[in-house]
């Protein structure tokens, strides 16, 4: 008797550019925008915000995703979280929340580059115990 067994986790996703603007220094704002992610199967997922220089442009940067109803919180101090997804497509909205720093250096722009990835997590590397999601309902 042949068993079956699942297909490793694997996700696609539909991104959403995100263009703050001109930013000028002690400026705060939010911007929220959609981005799709499918699916294939049952795993662990590790999302990721590439902070790397940002922390010389905002006094504070909070990115919030709201993926199927489980909602993860990544800022410049916490860049990484692990959530548990079923097979399926879902709706993401990604909320940042920033403020520039009152003397803001690095780079003038960053074009083409992710701000948040998803990528899965092997079986054998299991879930962080400290960087699980938060759910909300």
């Amino acid at each position: 008797m042949k068993t079956e067994t699942a297909p490793p986790p694997s996700c696609v996703a539909i991104p959403v550019y995100v263009n703050l603007g001109n930013l000028t220094p002690g400026m705060a704002g939010s911007i929220s925008a959609t981005a799709h992610l499918y699916v294939n199967s049952t795993g662990y997922f590790n999302v990721k915000l590439h902070d790397d220089g940002l922390d010389d442009v905002f006094s504070n940067l909070t990115v919030v995703l709201d993926i199927g109803g489980r909602s993860v919180t990544l800022n410049l101090k916490r860049d990484e979280a692990t959530v548990n997804l079923a097979p399926g497509n879902y709706t993401v909205t990604v909320t940042i929340y920033y403020v520039v720093n009152d003397n803001p250096h690095g780079p003038p722009y960053v074009v083409n580059k992710p701000l948040i990835t998803v990528t899965p997590i092997k079986e054998s590397e299991g879930p962080p115990s400290n960087q699980t999601e938060t759910e909300s309902e």
